[in-house]
């Protein structure tokens, strides 16, 4: 059930209503049920699976409370949880591996032999449930969550596709104050509103000028790929950060508010700094369970960097079973030890730019560093990443070096001209200048919002009848575009 569908509206409606009927001792348990109810759409085998996972992780956590042997249980609980989502997830990308590196028929008959289906939302519960028992490891001293309780925290239903990931200080807090808020309303109004057109207006669009190019990179020139790679750095951020927005406007429209997964990532001018504001519960979940596990900084220079590097590497593939996805991962890692490194000899403070022209070079330095992982992430498979990367470098216009030795300018005209056919990405059609140019502007208005709290603030001081036309709108965005929306980029992880 997609946020942006007309059934989620429906059923949200329903959920709304329902809720704050009801007195405040029976809210929790209605929840649950609405939340079972939405995971109940993804198939029975799936709740059934989901419902068996939920209680051995809870009987992981309840021992971890309450039973002398912590350690065997944590360890159990985390195991269990990885190889849960390593045979739904990886057990493919394993077995491709294996064929790879032996070429043993054997292997390449596995796929077609037994099929394996990705249980909804499993790389995010997964991830959500380690850290809990984790959490219940490292602080011992913290209250005991009830069955009941940790069902609505995993179960919850505005997260479980793609996030915010959740920790039990993020949730169980709100469950105290279930009231009902102005202040909450104007800022899930404000949110969907903002996921609505972050998504439909530009995501969707920007995703049909691009696809052709990623589908076929070697039929297009460098500067329709390096269009291609800008354009999906748009793309993805507009569909995922419209994405959590969507999912914190439904938190707030029943009163539990959710952090903040998304601070204006793309103008940061260091990789870390970029990582602090993108896909923030991600990042700050890896550095808590994976990178501090692993020795963090405290084991030495190299192995710091080397920690940095398997850590986003493991995030990489979290994201998905391919080699394009470790590859991004790896990317990102050695851009972090690399700034570490530069820190580290050489005393370079790169956060620290009192001269504002090298303050937006450094952003749209690390804003291209993006873009080029970008190819990386949307690739649809190994080869196709090889492809647009060499393509990059290599594919110019047929007569593009031979013109650029004479006196002529008439390469500029074929170097716009990338492909031909009705349904390729062509620089000179004005239509797809236009887009991609409003694309870039709305996804500027977005970070600058994103900066801009007080913009919420200013939302919130206009009259109610603000929060009908919002409501009025909501509705008309999405009669007019869910049938021809597409599936958010993070669903299917």
């Amino acid at each position: 059930m997609l946020f942006n569908s007309v059934l989620f509206l429906l059923f949200f409606a329903v959920v709304y209503v329902i809720y704050w009927s009801l007195p405040k001792t029976w809210k929790l348990d209605f929840l649950l049920l609405a939340s079972g109810v939405f995971y109940l759409f993804s198939g029975k085998a799936f709740f059934v699976h989901f419902i068996f996972v939920i209680l051995l992780n809870y009987l992981g956590y309840y021992k971890v409370k309450t039973s002398k042997n912590k350690k065997f249980w944590v360890t159990f609980s985390v195991l269990f949880n990885v190889i849960n989502l390593g045979f739904f997830k990886y057990f493919y990308f394993i077995n491709k591996i294996l064929a790879d590196l032996t070429g043993y028929p054997f292997f390449s008959e596995v796929p077609r032999i037994l099929k394996i289906s990705l249980p909804l939302a499993v790389s995010f519960y997964s991830f959500q449930m380690i850290a809990a028992v984790v959490d219940a490891y490292r602080k011992p001293e913290e209250e005991r969550i009830t069955l009941k309780k940790y069902f609505s925290f995993v179960l919850f239903f505005p997260v479980l596709i793609a996030g915010p990931i959740l920790r039990t200080s993020d949730f169980f807090p709100n469950l105290e104050r279930l009231e009902p808020s102005k202040d909450k309303i104007v800022r899930a109004c404000y949110l969907m509103m903002s996921g609505l057109s972050k998504k439909l207006l530009v995501a969707d669009p920007v995703a049909s000028l691009i696809a052709p190019v990623f589908a076929g990179p070697s039929q297009y020139d460098n500067l329709s790929l390096v269009l291609a790679a800008f354009g999906y750095a748009v793309q993805v951020y507009c569909d995922f950060s419209g994405l959590t927005d969507m999912a914190r406007s439904v938190g707030l429209f029943i009163g539990i508010d959710l952090p903040e997964n998304f601070k204006a990532p793309l103008f940061s001018s260091t990789g870390k700094e970029l990582w602090q504001r993108w896909h923030i519960t991600l990042s700050f979940w890896l550095r808590d369970y994976i990178y501090f596990s692993l020795g963090g900084s405290r084991a030495g220079e190299w192995r710091t960097y080397l920690n940095l590097i398997l850590t986003m590497t493991i995030g990489g593939i979290w994201h998905g079973a391919d080699y394009t996805y470790a590859t991004w991962g790896f990317y990102w890692g050695v851009i972090l030890a690399f700034e570490r490194f530069l820190e580290k000899r050489f005393g370079y403070g790169l956060n620290e730019s009192s001269n504002s022209l090298l303050h937006i070079l450094k952003v749209l330095f690390i804003f291209s560093l993006f873009s080029f992982s970008a190819v990386l992430f949307r690739a649809d498979s190994a080869s196709t990443m090889v492809q647009h990367v060499a393509g990059l470098f290599t594919n110019l216009p047929g007569s593009f070096a031979h013109k650029l030795q004479g006196n002529g300018f008439g390469w500029l005209e074929s170097a716009g001209v990338l492909a031909s056919g009705p349904d390729a990405f062509q620089l000179l059609r004005l239509e797809n200048i236009e887009r991609l140019l409003y694309a870039y502007l709305a996804f500027l208005m977005f970070h600058f919002l994103q900066f801009k709290v007080s913009a919420v603030e200013k939302f919130g001081k206009n009259k109610d009848w603000l929060l009908v036309i919002c409501g009025v709108a909501t509705v008309f965005l999405l009669t007019l575009f869910s049938e021809d929306s597409g599936a958010f980029i993070y669903y299917k992880f």
